[in-house]
């Protein structure tokens, strides 16, 4: 069972309105949307998108029940002010992103993302769309590319070892599954940091086969435009790299200004467009990391619409 992760903290932050419209960007098994129903009043709408058509099917039959107005689409969040078109609402009191995956995907040895099962070596979030798996992206990466995928999606300190290693492995049989990948990071890697290092080598195919910061970086400019004043947007983040665009874009649209600090005055023309709800991260509760372990590196953040 998917257990969504800060549900608590979700609904607590992102519910300004309880007739408003709420969008969840990563909807998933539709746990967390289903969590901000029940706090909902009849009145209220509820919109949710994901690329993986397994996931919007299950949330689908999870959310049948909800009083609320329910519109799921699978698309990916990148097409959100598109997707936004064909719905009632064009403006919404709250967004959610939860960027980490879902049960669903992990435990399916199918989808290839985790290293404790074995299975294709797939990871894309949907395999319907086509394009380059990871074992695509292992069988076609020179070896400096591939060094450079794990150093810096992975911030794997032996990333120049492990890239060598594959290169070396895939000369006598292309890597197709998820044990052999597993197997050449073990041969490689000494025993006390194995596991750390499959589950870093792993989320940096992951990261770099579906595009994810690109695609975070592209859509979170366009998300102030879809909230209502006083509506608000929290990010569910689980790694650094992915919490550091989230902060940094935060960061710059509670200050408005880009300014050079070095200019006597603004010339930049730009106004903040958010407002901080918390002062810091939210960080999970020790008694839900251990009901939930797969909560431990969640980060959310959540700021709200001002006018301009």
């Amino acid at each position: 069972m998917h257990l969504p992760v800060m549900a608590g903290e979700v609904v607590k932050l992102l519910i300004t309105d309880p007739r408003g419209a709420y969008l969840d960007l990563t909807v998933g098994t539709g746990a967390h949307l289903k969590a901000i129903a029940d706090e909902l009043e009849s009145t209220a709408r509820l919109y949710g998108l994901d690329k993986d058509k397994e996931a919007t099917t299950l949330a689908t039959k999870k959310l049948k029940n909800c009083l609320q107005s329910v519109y799921l689409e699978c698309a990916s969040y990148g097409n959100v002010v598109e997707m936004v078109e064909s719905f009632e609402d064009k403006i919404f009191d709250g967004i959610l992103m939860d960027l980490g995956l879902s049960s669903v995907q992990l435990d399916n040895p199918q989808r290839g993302f985790t290293f404790r099962a074995d299975g294709p070596l797939d990871m894309r979030f949907d395999p319907q769309l086509g394009g380059p798996t990871v074992a695509d992206l292992l069988q076609s990466s020179s070896e400096q590319q591939l060094t450079e995928i794990i150093r810096s999606y992975g911030e794997q300190p032996q990333a120049v070892r492990l890239a060598r290693a594959i290169v070396k492995a895939r000369e006598s049989e292309p890597i197709r599954t998820t044990s052999q990948l597993t197997n050449i990071i073990e041969r490689t890697i000494s025993p006390p940091h194995q596991k750390k290092a499959c589950m870093r080598v792993f989320m940096a195919l992951r990261i770099a086969v579906n595009e994810e910061l690109d695609l975070l970086r592209n859509t979170l400019p366009q998300l102030p435009e879809l909230l209502k004043v006083g509506g608000r947007l929290a990010v569910i983040a689980y790694h650094s790299l992915e919490d550091r665009i989230v902060k940094r874009f935060f960061q710059q649209e509670i200050k408005g200004c880009v300014c050079p600090p070095d200019f006597p005055q603004c010339v930049c023309g730009h106004s903040p467009r958010f407002a901080p709800v918390t002062r810091r991260v939210a960080k999970p509760e020790e008694q839900e990391i251990q009901e939930n372990p797969r909560a431990r590196s969640a980060r959310l953040r959540v700021v709200e619409r001002v006018a301009v």
